[in-house]
């Protein structure tokens, strides 16, 4: 028995009103690259038809649509795309939310290296750390997020308060939010305190590194040095790299040929990769082909890099600093796209929101005409890289873990808001409205 579409009922209203054991979810569109082997029709650029069935809080089984007379009760969903839990790869949930107290007078890398370095030494009580995470996992929860990996950067003097903060936080959120903890240094940090931070790392949650690369004399010795650590404590590595626009800079690179002479057989995942956009073609090349060599995997952060990358003080940027994310998967090279800061002196805006950053993407990036299989940069793709195969797709036996838009193609999904999604987990629409900025007004030196 078939009932009311979404739009005649109210998208949310048709989802909440399945009670039963199983129900169906009849007509769907779902992005290209979250159904792995799944077998169906194409219906457009980028999108797949399906009908589905939900079961005890799983996806009992995808297939055509009308493929099955025997589908229990459930909405024609009118070709509504369905999304699994998106997956945020990279961000800093330590720093997250300081903007209205420490921000960054200038827009500028340095003026935000600065103002996030005043902050953490100011304020890296427990407490502190807490709210604001908290905040940013509650947003996240209610946008959609399934995994996040976040980076403890909060230096030298507050790392042991920020990284047993959100320790305690990731097994708080157990269940809802996968939450990976990459404690963070400089290549250019002593050798005692990279083995210190490694030994905490293996302890900690996901057993990751997370390195901040740049220039320096001896790069090619830091990194063999980080990769025995890693190596010594089965660590998974995580750099920054090329986080600039000179063309220069080799970072990406320099980690490539590390990861080859010391055959390093970790996962290594790498952000930013800005200085790439502005190098030479024949450099370029010959640089993503040591990284599809090495296995690297890559991540952009769009939002945060326009807003940093080529600023000029009352001038038009001429570069916007986007990782070149076309040529990196024609090398084959996984590619994964992510928020970075929010609302900290890095960038001064977002939300955790990981939809609405695809959207962004799609038209900063031109990921379109066609956009393919770009949508798994926030699921698929983004939760391989984490190790995490149990997310951002959608399988039969998968948690119901999804996100439903009204948008029937990606025209309609990039053009408005996404204010009407329904966020369902365990096949149950959860509340979707994020907490209220004014939670955070209280606390010390917040100022509106």
């Amino acid at each position: 028995m078939k009932q009311d579409s979404p739009r005649q009922l109210g998208l949310a209203q048709a989802l909440s009103a399945q009670t039963g054991a199983a129900f169906a979810l009849r007509n769907l569109r779902l992005p290209l690259g979250t159904v792995p082997g799944a077998g169906l029709p194409a219906a457009g650029d980028g999108l797949l038809a399906a009908d589905m069935v939900i079961a005890k809080g799983r996806i009992d089984w995808l297939g055509p649509p009308a493929s099955r007379d025997d589908l229990p009760a459930g909405p024609d969903m009118a070709k509504a795309m369905a999304w699994p839990g998106t997956v945020d790869c990279h961000t800093h949930l330590d720093k997250a939310l300081a903007w209205p107290r420490s921000p960054n007078a200038d827009g500028t890398f340095d003026g935000a290296g600065a103002s996030a370095f005043r902050d953490a030494a100011a304020h890296h009580g427990v407490e502190d750390i807490r709210r604001r995470a908290d905040f940013a996992l509650r947003t996240s929860f209610a946008h959609g997020t399934t995994a996040i990996r976040s980076h403890v950067d909060s230096g030298r003097h507050a790392f042991e308060q920020a990284l047993a903060t959100l320790s305690e936080l990731a097994d708080d959120w157990r269940g809802r939010i996968a939450l990976q903890l990459c404690p963070f240094l400089g290549i250019d940090e002593d050798l005692d305190w990279i083995r210190k931070v490694a030994a905490r790392a293996g302890r900690e949650h996901a057993g990751i590194l997370s390195v901040f690369v740049h220039a320096i004399p001896e790069l090619d010795a830091a990194l063999d040095a980080v990769m025995a650590i890693a190596g010594r404590e089965g660590l998974r590595l995580d750099f920054h790299a090329d986080e600039n626009l000179n063309p220069a800079s080799k970072g990406l690179d320099a980690i490539a040929r590390a990861v080859l002479r010391n055959g390093f057989d970790q996962p290594v995942l790498v952000g930013h990769c800005c200085a790439l956009a502005v190098q030479p073609r024949d450099t370029l090349e010959a640089t993503l082909e040591r990284v599809a060599k090495a296995g690297i995997g890559i991540v952009s952060l769009p939002l945060c890099n326009a807003y940093l990358m080529d600023r000029r003080g009352g001038e038009t940027p001429r570069y916007r600093g986007f990782a070149p994310v076309h040529e990196m998967r024609r090398h084959g090279i996984p590619v994964a796209i992510a928020s970075d800061n929010v609302r900290d002196a890095f960038y001064a805006y977002g939300d955790h929101d990981i939809p609405e950053l695809f959207r962004d993407a799609v038209r900063m990036m031109q990921l379109d005409h066609p956009l393919g299989d770009w949508a798994a940069a926030v699921t698929t793709t983004a939760a391989d890289l984490m190790g995490l195969p149990d997310r951002g797709r959608l399988d039969p036996g998968a948690p119901a873990d999804l996100i439903i838009f009204t948008a029937r193609n990606w025209s309609e999904f990039v053009s408005r808001p996404l204010s009407d999604r329904v966020v369902l987990r365990g096949g149950k629409p959860i509340d979707t409205t994020p907490p209220d900025f004014r939670d955070l007004d209280d606390m010390k030196g917040m100022r509106i």
